[in-house]
């Protein structure tokens, strides 16, 4: 059998299909599973011990001038070719919303059972069709897209390769509490000041990380005497620190599923996003969210108490 799946998405989103993707190598050992991905995400899944081949495309949209766009179409056109000769018997959409750009690929692989998230138009060409629960995690979801290939859920955990080189330079540091002070959306961010309040109220040495865009915030909390600022220097670096840690405190966004992803226990403090879908797998009980869905708006007192229940 030869399969190919689909994730064309964010790196987070690709992580929490890690886990269905694990389940399915256990129930067909001997099929050829292959995926595509976008030069994005593609740190989700490189040295997956359970895909054979990885196709990656960049997105004409994250690059700039048309040369590159050019390039960019070229390559995605190449990975069209290579599918359509591989002939597969399965094609898995994990996309929780219908996206036409991925539902190419399958199209393309002209496989005989395509499985994905109905248009709302009615113009897919999927055989079977996902029902989307808000009220389940993206990981569950992922399985209810290989409901058709008899897969189900058996404690699976979701999974981030680094390499040892990344967690060894950070291990003298003995990192207890590593605390992440960015995110992409504003209802998720929270204010050097309420930062600075929580930092300053916890009996207890603090790492942070921080989005090159919050590198100078992360600066000034580093000059309070328990906070220690280290700056990264690729995704992969920062992956080695958060690997280190006892206890992983980030605003929500893709960085919330990385730690879960390396072993590491993960208080999330959530904005607007969905918990049910979107909570990091496993630590569920460790999620934060005020009922305004601002994370500034969350008890200063109530996150110290978390940190320090956990730490």
């Amino acid at each position: 059998m030869k399969i190919l799946l689909v994730r064309n998405d964010n790196l987070g989103d690709l992580i929490c299909t890690t886990p269905a993707i694990e389940a399915l190598r256990k129930k067909y050992p001997k099929a050829q599973i292959d995926i595509v991905v976008n030069s994005y995400n593609f740190l989700g899944i490189r040295n997956n011990p359970f895909v054979d081949n990885i196709y990656v495309y960049t997105k004409p949209k994250h690059v700039k001038g048309i040369g590159n766009k050019l390039k960019a179409l070229i390559g995605k056109i190449k990975i069209f070719n290579d599918i359509r000769k591989e002939k597969y018997n399965v094609c898995v959409v994990f996309r929780g919303g219908y996206s036409s750009s991925a539902e190419q690929f399958s199209n393309i692989s002209k496989a005989k059972m395509r499985i994905g998230v109905k248009d709302k138009k009615g113009r897919d060409k999927f055989t079977h069709h996902v029902l989307v629960n808000p009220h389940k995690h993206e990981v569950e979801f992922c399985f209810d897209c290989l409901n058709p290939l008899s897969i189900e859920y058996n404690n699976e955990k979701t999974f981030f390769y680094i390499e040892n080189e990344y967690i060894e330079k950070y291990k003298k540091l003995n990192i207890r509490l590593l605390f992440h002070i960015s995110a992409r959306m504003k209802d998720n961010q929270m204010s050097y000041n309420k930062l600075k309040h929580i930092f300053k109220n916890l009996n207890e040495k603090i790492f942070i990380t921080a989005d090159p865009k919050d590198w100078e915030t992360a600066c000034k909390l580093a000059e309070l005497n328990n906070v220690t600022f280290i700056k990264t220097e690729s995704f992969l670096d920062w992956a080695g620190v958060i690997k280190n840690a006892k206890l992983f405190v980030t605003l929500e966004g893709g960085a919330m599923h990385i730690a879960p992803a390396l072993g590491i226990k993960t208080i999330a403090l959530f904005g607007r996003s969905n918990i049910n879908k979107w909570y990091p797998w496993g630590y569920k009980h460790l999620v934060l969210q005020d009922k305004s869905k601002i994370a500034e708006n969350i008890q200063s007192e109530i996150i110290i108490k978390k940190i320090e229940e956990n730490i």
